[in-house]
C-alpha cells in the first residue's frame, strides 16, 4: 500500500486539503497522512485523509532528541527535521511506498508514475533545475550550490530507503540551520549526499515535477497546441506554490502558470478562505520593480561576460 504525507501546523489545514484534492483528481483512492506539528490530537479524519499527532511518532528514539533541540526554539526547524522520521514511521507500518510533499504543492497532472519508480528505486529526489550556466546567471548557480541541488518539498522512499532516511534524520538532529559557511542549509542540503552514499536513490528527471520560480530560466514554459509544456516536452505534473512562485505569476514573470494559480486559489475559496489572506498578503508591485532591475543588471553582466569570453578565445 502507498501513501502521501505532509507536515503542517494546524492553521495550514486548508493547504493540506487543497493538496489532497489535487491528488484525488488523478487517483480517487489515494491516501494522505498529515502530521500536525503543533497539535497533539487527531482531527479532520476522513476516509483517505488521515491526521497524525506528535505522540504517535514519539516512539522513534531520535524524535525525542529532535523535539528537545528544536521544538521550543524554532518551530520551522522542528517541522523540517521531522520529515524523515514521519516517512520512516509510515514505512515501518503497513506502507510499502511513501512520498512526502510540502503542503503548498498542487498537482495538475498524473503522478502515478512516481510510485512506479519506487519499484526499482529506494528513494526519489527532484532537482531544483535552477540555471547552472555560470555565464548566463551566476547568482543562480551560487544559489543552488548554497541551498542544495534537490528540493526538500518532495521526497519519495520505499522500505529499501529506510537507511537513507535514518541518516537524514541524524544529520538534521546534528544541525539544521542556514549556515552557508558550514555547507548547511536546513534539512535540504543534506539531500545532496543521498545519491552518493546510498544505493538506488533516483533523480526524477521529468521537468514537469516541482515547477516553481527557481526553475523559470531552465524549465522553459511554452504553449503548444493549446497545452502548457516544459521545454517543449514535459507536461506539468505538480507546481510548488511558494510565496515567491505566486508572486512571479502575479507579476507576469511566470504568466503561463496563471490558470493553475487560479485553480489553486479556487480550492481555498471552496473551503471559505482567500489564498492571499492565508499567505498574509503578497507585495506584487514592489517585487516586480526590483525583479526588473535585477533582470536588467543580470542581462548586462551576462552579455559583458560572453563578449569578454569570445575575445579571450580569439586571442
Amino acid at each position: 500500500m502507498n501513501t502521501f504525507c505532509t507536515i503542517i501546523t494546524s492553521d495550514y489545514i486548508p493547504f493540506a486539503k487543497a493538496l489532497f484534492n489535487s491528488l484525488q483528481k488523478y487517483n480517487n483512492s489515494c491516501l494522505i497522512h498529515v502530521l500536525i506539528a503543533d497539535n497533539d490530537r487527531n482531527f479532520e479524519v476522513t476516509e483517505n485523509f488521515h491526521t497524525i499527532s506528535l505522540s504517535e511518532i514519539s516512539e522513534n528514539k531520535l524524535f525525542k532528541e529532535i523535539e528537545k533541540k528544536y521544538a521550543y526554539t524554532n518551530s520551522d526547524f522542528f517541522r523540517w527535521s521531522l520529515k524523515p522520521i514521519l516517512m520512516r514511521y509510515l514505512l515501518e507500518r503497513e506502507f510499502e511506498k511513501v512520498i512526502f510533499l510540502d503542503p503548498d504543492i498542487y498537482f495538475v497532472g498524473n503522478y502515478n508514475f512516481l510510485f512506479d519508480k519506487l519499484d526499482t528505486s529506494s528513494m526519489l529526489l527532484t532537482p531544483h533545475w535552477s540555471n547552472t550556466d555560470p555565464y548566463f546567471l551566476e547568482e543562480s548557480l551560487i544559489y543552488i550550490l548554497r541551498n542544495g541541488l534537490f528540493n526538500a518539498g518532495f521526497v519519495g522512499a520505499c522500505k529499501k530507503g529506510i537507511d537513507a532516511l535514518k541518516w537524514w534524520a541524524e544529520a538534521c538532529h546534528m544541525n539544521i540551520a542556514k549556515r552557508e559557511e558550514l555547507g548547511i542549509y536546513v534539512d535540504q542540503k543534506y539531500l545532496d549526499v543521498l545519491p552518493v552514499e546510498f544505493p538506488g536513490v533516483e533523480i526524477v528527471r521529468h521537468r514537469g515535477c516541482n515547477i516553481a520560480c527557481w526553475n523559470m530560466n531552465s524549465n522553459k514554459r511554452s504553449m503548444v497546441d493549446g497545452k502548457l509544456l516544459i521545454n517543449n516536452q514535459f507536461e506539468p505534473v505538480f507546481i510548488h506554490f511558494t510565496k515567491d512562485t505566486i508572486r512571479h505569476i502575479l507579476n507576469l514573470n511566470d504568466y503561463q502558470l496563471r490558470p493553475y494559480l487560479d485553480e489553486y486559489a479556487n480550492e481555498f475559496t471552496k473551503q471559505g478562505f482567500q489564498l492571499q489572506e492565508l499567505l498574509a498578503g503578497i507585495d506584487i508591485q514592489e517585487k516586480h520593480t526590483i525583479l526588473k532591475k535585477i533582470k536588467r543588471k543580470v542581462l548586462l553582466k551576462t552579455r559583458l561576460k560572453r563578449w569578454l569570453l569570445k575575445i579571450s578565445k580569439s586571442i
